[in-house]
C-alpha cells in the first residue's frame, strides 16, 4: 500500500513576515556603529582654533556630571549667577571667559554657549534685575533641559532599527536627539564664530578617551592653552627656599598623562564637528550608551571616546591647567574658578546600601558605586595635592586662584520650610525638616529625564540658594578684598 506523500507545511505570510522583520531587528542591533570621519587638521583647515582671552582677572565656570540633574542645575546656576554684580556693576556672567562641563553639564553648557544672548545685550538693567532678553532666555533654557531624553533615546532606537543592547549605536541617537530637541546642528566653527566675537565663553567639553586613558577636550582653544608646565612652578618654588630638585622620567611621564589632549593633537579639524555630537560623548554612560568613535581622515586609528566623568567629574580640571598656564605666562593674575557640583553624592551609596540586606543583583543595584568608589579616592588625594602646593607656593593662593564650589546638597534651606518649593508641598511622605530636603535632593537619581516637578523645583531653588550663600565671597574676590577660604574643597 502506497503512502501519500505529506505536502510541505507553508507558513502563514504574516509569520513569514514577522520572521523576516525579526532577522533585520537582529541584524540591525548587530551592525556596527560608524565611526565619525572627520577631515584631517593643517594649516588651512583648523580654522576655528581661537586663542585663550588675556585678561588682569579670568572668570570660569565648572558644570558637572550628573544626567539631568546636573543640566538642570547648571542652567539655574548660571541663571543666578547673572544675578551677582562684579565691582564694575555689571553681571558676574558677562566676564566668564571659559564653561567647562562634563555629561549632563555639558548639555547645559553647549546650549549656553550656542544661544545665549550675544555680547551687546545686556544681562541686568539698571537696577539690578534680570533684562527680559535674558528673563526669556533662561525660561526657555530650563524649559528645554526638562525635555525626557531618556525616552525619547529609546524610542530612537527601536524606531530606527538600532537594537537597544547597541551602545554605539545608541550614542548616535542620543547625538540625533540632543541635536533635534536641544541644540540644534550648529558646530564648533560657528561655537568659534561666537567666541571670537565675544558672544560666547570659551567652551571646553569633556570626555575620556578609551584607547589611552587620558581626558580629551573637546574644544577651539589651541593644544597648548591648558599644558601648564608644572615643574617650572616646582623647580621655583624650590629655588625661592634655597634648595634645588631633580624629578625622575616617569614622574615627568606621569604628568604629561595628566595633560588633556585636544582634536588637532589626533590630527582631527574639529571644526566641522557638530557641538551635539560632542556633548554626546561627554554624556554617554557606557555600557548602555557610547563610546562615540572618530577618525581623522583615512588614518587607520580609531579613537574612542566617552563619559568625561570616568576620567574627572567636576569639570574643574580642565579649567586649572588653562588658568594656572595663563597666570605662568603672565597673560593673567588672578583667577576664579566658580564650579556647580550635582554629583551624585557618595554618601548617599552608603546610606542606601546600609538598608539592604540582599546581595547585589543584575536588577537591583547601581553599578556606577564601583566607579564611584575610585573616584572618591582620587578626588581626595587631588584637593590633598592642590592644598598642599598652595602652602609650598607652588600654585597661587587662594587669594590669587580661588576655586568655589557650589553644591546642590549644601543649600540651606529654612527651619520652617517657608522656602520649600509649592510643588514640594503635597508630597507623600511630606518633606517635613531640612535634612528631609536635603536627602531628597541627594536622592535625585542620574537619568536624562527628571519625572518630578517637585525635584525640578528643588534643584533650581538650591542652584539660586548655593549662589547667594556664596556671593559675599564671589564679590569679594572679584574686588580684590582678602576673604577666607570658602567652600572645602
Amino acid at each position: 500500500m502506497m503512502r501519500r506523500r505529506k505536502k510541505p507545511l507553508r507558513r502563514p505570510a504574516g509569520r513569514q513576515a514577522a520572521v523576516v522583520l525579526a532577522c533585520a531587528l537582529f541584524l540591525a542591533g548587530c551592525a556596527s556603529a560608524v565611526a565619525l570621519n572627520l577631515p584631517r587638521s593643517g594649516p588651512d583647515t583648523a580654522t576655528c582654533i581661537t586663542p585663550p582671552p588675556e585678561r588682569d582677572l579670568l572668570v570660569a565656570v565648572a558644570l558637572s556630571g550628573g544626567g539631568s540633574r546636573a543640566a538642570l542645575f547648571g542652567a539655574a546656576g548660571l541663571e543666578a549667577l547673572a544675578r551677582v554684580r562684579e565691582p564694575g556693576g555689571r553681571s558676574v556672567l558677562e566676564q566668564v571667559a571659559y564653561v567647562s562641563s562634563v555629561s549632563g553639564g555639558s548639555l547645559s553648557a553647549a546650549y549656553y554657549g550656542l544661544h545665549k544672548p550675544p555680547r551687546e545685550t545686556p544681562v541686568l538693567t539698571p537696577d539690578g534685575a534680570l533684562t527680559e532678553a535674558y528673563q526669556t532666555f533662561f525660561a526657555g533654557f530650563k524649559e528645554k533641559l526638562n525635555q525626557d531624553f531618556e525616552s525619547a533615546l529609546i524610542w530612537r532606537q527601536l524606531g530606527s532599527f538600532r537594537w537597544i543592547l547597541n551602545s554605539a549605536l545608541a550614542a548616535r541617537s542620543l547625538a540625533e536627539i540632543l541635536a533635534e530637541r536641544l541644540l540644534g546642528r550648529g558646530t564648533f566653527g560657528d561655537l568659534a564664530q561666537r567666541e571670537a566675537r565675544g558672544d560666547s565663553p570659551h567652551l571646553i567639553v569633556n570626555t575620556t578617551l578609551y584607547n589611552n586613558g587620558r581626558r580629551l577636550t573637546l574644544t577651539t582653544l589651541p593644544p597648548d592653552a591648558g599644558r601648564y608646565d608644572f615643574f617650572q612652578d616646582l623647580r621655583a618654588a624650590a629655588a625661592q627656599r634655597g634648595q634645588t630638585a631633580e624629578y625622575p622620567p616617569i614622574l615627568v611621564r606621569r604628568w604629561e598623562s595628566l595633560q588633556a589632549v585636544t582634536p588637532l593633537d589626533l590630527h582631527i579639524d574639529p571644526c566641522p564637528l557638530q557641538v551635539a555630537g560632542a556633548v554626546s560623548g561627554s554624556a554617554s554612560f557606557p555600557p548602555l550608551v557610547g563610546p562615540i568613535t572618530f577618525r581623522a581622515g583615512q588614518e587607520e586609528t580609531y579613537w574612542h571616546t566617552g563619559d568625561g566623568g570616568l576620567y574627572e567629574n567636576s569639570g574643574t580640571e580642565s579649567l586649572m591647567f588653562v588658568l594656572l598656564k595663563q597666570m605662568q605666562q603672565g597673560k593673567a593674575r588672578r583667577a576664579l574658578i566658580l564650579s556647580f557640583d550635582s554629583s551624585y553624592p557618595f554618601s548617599v551609596g552608603y546610606r542606601l546600601l546600609g538598608r539592604r540586606a540582599e546581595p547585589w543583583t543584575l536588577f537591583s543595584y547601581d553599578f556606577s558605586r564601583i566607579p564611584g568608589i575610585m573616584e572618591e579616592r582620587a578626588t581626595a588625594y587631588a584637593a590633598l595635592f592642590f592644598r598642599s602646593l598652595q602652602i609650598e607656593g607652588v600654585f597661587p593662593d587662594n587669594q590669587t586662584l580661588r576655586v568655589v564650589f557650589l553644591r546642590h546638597t549644601d543649600a540651606r534651606w529654612k527651619d520652617d520650610l517657608s522656602d520649600l518649593p509649592e510643588a514640594c508641598r503635597a508630597e507623600t511622605p511630606p518633606l517635613s525638616s531640612p535634612q528631609a530636603v536635603v536627602d531628597r535632593i541627594a536622592e535625585i537619581p542620574t537619568r536624562f529625564v527628571i519625572a518630578s516637578e517637585c525635584d525640578r523645583q528643588l534643584l533650581e531653588a538650591a542652584a539660586a540658594k548655593v549662589v547667594a550663600q556664596s556671593q559675599a565671597e564671589i564679590e569679594d574676590f572679584l574686588a580684590g578684598r582678602p576673604t577666607p577660604e570658602g567652600t572645602a574643597r
